[in-house]
C-alpha cells in the first residue's frame, strides 16, 4: 500500500482517508445515533451499535428487529424507542444470531413472541458455550473472540488521531438473550400483531441463521442482505466461511420482490422502487464480479497472494456508494475464496517446503546486511510512502527480536500510517490497535474464554473442547480414563480418555470398552473453575468442591496437570513495551 490517498481529520480527531469521510455517511451512520422514519410506523435506530435496530409500530404494540450485543445495548435502544412511542414491545424478530442480546430488556418483562430462524437458538448456545465468536472449530472461539475485539474498535479511543470513525464498536457486558419461541420457515406468512409478514430463511449472509422479512401489503422489506459497504465475504478477525453464492441469491431475491421501502440492519433506509432496484442490482453484481473474477483468475493459474493485488472493482460498480470499501476490502475477499476452494497450496512446487517464518527472517536479514541495514531500508521505504513494503521489512526484525524497542517503535509507526490510509474500518482497527499495543499503551489478549456461567450451563461441551489442551510432552505414555459426573443441571456424565498424545472425549461411558481410572463428581460451576484455570483440581478436591469417587486425589491432580492452563498474563498477542 502506497499513499495516493489524502488524509483528513474527522470531527472526533481521527486521522483518516478522505474518501471514507466523504463516502460512508451516504450509506451508514458516522455522526452518532440517529432515528430515521422511512415509512409511517417504521423507525430505524442507526448508530447506536454495530447494526441498526428496526421498530415497526402495530396497533397495540411494537415489533422490534434485532436488539444489540448486550443488556446495556437493550437499555440504550429502549430509551431511544421511548422518545417516539410508549407502546410495549410485544414481538421481537432476530435477523441473525449476532445481535439478539438486548431482547430481555426491550421486552420489559412482557411475554414477547420471539421470531427467528429454526436453528438460531442452537447457534447462539454453541457460540456462547465456546466463547462468543462463531467458529468452524468451536475450540478456537476464544481466539476469534479476542480478534473480534481488535476488529470492532474495542481498544481504540473515541477521540484523537487513533480514534474510530465508523461506529462498528463491539461492547462487552451482561447479556439479555430471549430464545426464539416462534421459529419461522422459509416463505412462511404470519400475522404479527395484525401486520402480514412473510419470512425468508433460505439464504445466509454473514450468518447461517439469517431471516429476511417482507411486508407485502406495504412493500417494505426488512433485511441484512444489503450493507452500507460491500459484503464481508471474509472477515479478517476469522469466522465461518461466507458463501458469496448464497449472499448474491438473497440480494437478487430482495430485488425481485420489488420493495418500495428497504430497511436494513447495516445501511440507511432507502425509499423508492427504482432507486432500490438499481442499488440491489449493483450490489449483487459487485458480489458476482468478486466471486466470478476470483474463480476466473484461479483457472488462469493465480495463487492467493496474486489474487490479493490483481482484482479491482470496475468503476461503474464502485460508483455505487454501497460498494465503497469502508468495512472490509476487496483484497481480503479474493484470497479467502481461493483458500476455501483450493487450500493453501498455490501450485508452485517451490512453495511446498518453505523455511519457517523465523528462519526466513534470519536469512533475509543476513542477506540484506543485518539489523541496522534492514531497519534503514524499512525507514527509507516509509519515506517513499511504500508503507506495506516498509511493514514487511520491519516485521523481519520483529520476528527475530520482539523486545527491540527501536523495532517496536518503528513497526508501530508503520502500522499507524497504514491504519490512517485504510478505507476499511476492519483493517483500520486492527492496525491502530496493534500500533497502540506495540507502544505499550494497551495489552492485547490472545484469548477471551467463555464466561463461567456459560461453561457451568453446558459443562459437557466444554469438557469436549478441553481435550485440545493436552500437552503431549506431559502426557507421555499415559493411558488413563477420567470420568466426570456433573451433579447439577442436566447431570450429565462424560469422560476424557488420555491416550498418550491424544485425548478422546467420551460422551457415552456406558458403551465405552473400559472402566474409568478416576471418577470425579462436581458441579458445572466447579468445572468452570477447572476449565478457566482459576483453581487447581487438587485444591478443589481439598475444599470439597470435587468428590473423588474412584481413584485418588493425587492421580486426578496429576492427570489434569497434563493440560494447558489458561494464563491471561501469557495469553497476550503483543507483550507490553519494555521501558527502561
Amino acid at each position: 500500500m502506497g499513499a495516493p490517498a489524502e488524509l483528513v481529520t474527522a470531527p472526533n480527531g481521527a486521522i483518516i482517508n478522505k474518501e471514507v469521510v466523504e463516502e460512508l455517511p451516504k450509506t451508514g451512520w458516522t455522526a452518532g445515533p440517529e432515528i430515521e422514519n422511512p415509512a409511517k410506523g417504521v423507525y430505524v435506530l442507526g448508530g447506536y451499535l454495530i447494526s441498526a435496530c428496526i421498530v415497526v409500530e402495530a396497533e397495540d404494540g411494537l415489533i422490534v428487529f434485532d436488539t444489540g450485543d448486550t443488556k446495556k445495548d437493550g437499555e440504550n435502544l429502549l430509551k431511544a424507542i421511548r422518545t417516539f412511542t410508549d407502546k410495549p414491545v410485544k414481538a421481537i424478530v432476530y435477523g441473525h444470531s449476532h445481535y439478539p442480546f438486548g431482547a430481555g430488556i426491550l421486552a420489559e418483562n412482557n411475554e414477547a413472541t420471539v421470531y427467528g430462524h429454526p436453528n438460531l437458538n442452537a447457534v447462539v448456545e454453541e457460540n456462547m458455550t465456546a466463547g462468543g465468536a462463531p467458529a468452524f472449530f468451536p475450540e478456537i472461539s476464544p481466539l476469534l473472540t479476542a480478534r473480534a475485539l481488535q476488529q470492532f474498535n474495542f481498544f481504540l479511543p473515541a477521540e484523537g488521531p487513533d480514534a474510530w470513525f465508523s461506529p462498528t464498536n463491539l461492547s462487552a457486558g451482561e447479556l439479555a438473550f430471549l430464545p426464539v419461541n416462534r421459529p419461522v420457515e422459509d416463505g412462511e406468512i404470519i400475522d404479527v400483531l395484525g401486520i402480514k409478514m412473510q419470512f425468508f430463511t433460505k439464504y445466509g449472509t454473514d450468518d447461517k441463521v439469517h431471516t429476511t422479512v417482507w411486508l407485502p401489503d406495504r412493500k417494505i422489506l426488512i433485511e441484512n442482505g444489503l450493507w452500507a459497504t460491500p459484503p464481508n465475504m471474509y472477515s479478517i478477525r476469522g469466522d465461518l466461511f461466507r458463501d458469496a453464492r448464497e449472499w448474491m441469491k438473497l440480494v437478487r431475491l430482495m430485488r425481485d420482490l420489488e420493495p418500495e421501502v428497504l430497511v436494513g440492519y447495516a445501511h440507511r433506509p432507502i425509499v423508492g422502487k427504482d432507486q432500490i432496484h438499481e442499488t440491489l442490482n449493483a450490489y449483487a453484481d459487485g458480489i458476482a464480479f468478486t466471486l466470478d473474477q476470483t474463480l476466473r483468475h484461479i483457472l488462469g493459474g493465480y495463487g492467493p497472494e496474486d489474487l490479493r493485488n490483481t482484482i479491482k472493482m470496475p468503476e461503474y460498480l464502485e460508483a455505487d456508494p454501497h460498494n465503497f470499501q469502508s468495512y472490509g476490502e476487496l483484497s481480503f475477499q479474493t484470497p479467502a475464496i481461493y483458500y476455501y476452494a483450493v487450500g493453501w497450496y498455490n501450485n508452485d512446487a517451490a512453495t511446498i517446503f518453505r523455511p519457517s517464518p523465523n528462519e526466513e527472517a534470519e536469512r533475509i536479514v543476513a542477506l540484506i546486511g543485518g539489523r541496522d541495514k534492514v531497519l534503514e531500508a524499512a525507514k527509507a521505504a516509509f519515506e517513499k510512502k511504500e508503507y506495506a513494503w516498509s511493514a514487511q521489512l520491519v516485521n523481519y526484525l520483529y520476528k527475530l527480536d520482539d523486545k527491540d524497542k527501536d523495532v517496536r517503535a518503528f513497526k508501530a509507526k508503520v502500522l499507524r500510517q497504514l491504519g490512517y490510509l485504510a478505507t476499511g474500518a476492519n483493517a483500520r482497527s486492527h492496525l491502530l490497535t496493534q500500533a497502540l499495543a506495540l507502544e505499550g499503551k494497551i495489552t492485547l489478549p490472545r484469548l477471551i474464554p467463555p464466561q463461567p456461567a456459560s461453561i457451568a450451563a453446558a459443562p459437557a461441551a466444554t469438557v469436549d473442547y478441553f481435550r485440545v489442551r493436552i500437552d503431549p510432552e506431559k502426557s507421555g505414555e499415559t493411558d488413563k480414563l477420567i470420568r466426570l459426573e456433573f451433579t447439577d443441571g442436566a447431570k450429565s456424565v462424560v469422560g476424557l480418555h488420555i491416550r498418550r498424545a491424544v485425548v478422546e472425549f467420551v460422551n457415552d461411558l456406558d458403551a465405552y470398552p473400559r472402566d474409568a481410572d478416576v471418577t470425579l463428581a462436581l458441579s458445572g460451576a466447579t468445572w468452570a473453575k477447572v476449565a478457566l484455570s482459576t483453581d487447581e483440581v487438587g485444591d478443589l478436591i481439598a475444599a470439597g468442591e470435587i468428590e473423588v469417587k474412584h481413584g485418588s486425589a493425587e492421580d486426578a491432580d496429576k492427570l489434569f496437570d497434563m493440560f494447558d492452563r489458561y494464563r491471561p498474563e501469557k495469553a497476550v498477542l503483543i507483550a507490553p513495551h519494555l521501558h527502561d
